[in-house]
């Protein structure tokens, strides 16, 4: 999944691209952001309750959101709270199905590729031709360390700021963890200061410029098919 710094950028496009179309008060600015953020408050392994992961994929690796389990409990709703974290779920489901294939591959120890998490031993990052154990992929040296070097860019990018979540007082869900969100501000806060520029010329995984093109294509793509607006 992309990181929640990727995510908040794609949240602040969205409302970027919005504005003058639909009447989004300062408030429900807020709201809109809180929501992008929610589904990643489920922060002691119950992600498949706030990213409506179908059952039936809890052994792929690649797991990705379920939008129609959301829609027919939310429905198409107005709430720019229900309307970020629809947001988040859009994007989580096209990066996984769309974007991940064309940056790396799962296989097996004989080199066969693999879907199912107990059988991938190793990843292929296609940028490089490298392959490495699966295990060190998903950790600071592969993946997840290229989401904290290019943090720096995102944030200075689209000016990404902490929501102001405590202001809000309706929270109409029970897949979310509100105890997690003032976790994960203080995650947004302390990787805000640590984060430095130019990070992002040392990551090993993604490319850049193609990780944000899609993110943005993603934003217009949520519009165009939630938000009515062509």
């Amino acid at each position: 999944m992309p990181g929640f710094v990727v995510h908040l950028a794609e949240a602040y496009t969205i409302l970027d691209r919005l504005d003058g179309s639909v009447d989004f008060s300062q408030e429900a600015r807020e709201r809109f952001i809180t929501g992008n953020l929610l589904p990643d408050t489920r922060l002691r392994g119950e992600k498949h309750i706030s990213h409506f992961w179908d059952p039936a994929d809890f052994g792929k690796l690649a797991k990705t959101p379920d939008i129609h389990r959301f829609l027919e409990k939310y429905g198409s709703s107005r709430d720019p709270l229900l309307l970020g974290y629809l947001s988040h779920l859009y994007l989580d489901a096209e990066y996984v199905k769309n974007f991940w294939p064309g940056v790396f591959r799962f296989y097996d120890s004989k080199g066969q590729p693999q879907v199912m998490t107990d059988r991938i031993s190793q990843v292929k990052i296609l940028k490089s031709g490298l392959m490495v154990p699966v295990d060190e992929f998903f950790s600071e040296k592969y993946y997840y360390g290229d989401y904290t070097k290019m943090n720096s860019y995102f944030i200075n990018k689209y000016h990404i700021k902490r929501p102001q979540w405590e202001q809000i007082r309706d929270f109409p869900m029970d897949e979310v963890k509100l105890s997690d969100m003032s976790l994960l501000c203080r995650g947004l806060d302390k990787v805000t200061k640590l984060c430095h520029k130019g990070d992002e010329k040392d990551i090993r995984v993604f490319e850049l410029d193609k990780l944000e093109a899609f993110a943005l294509d993603c934003s217009e793509a949520f519009i165009r098919t939630y938000c009515g607006i062509k």
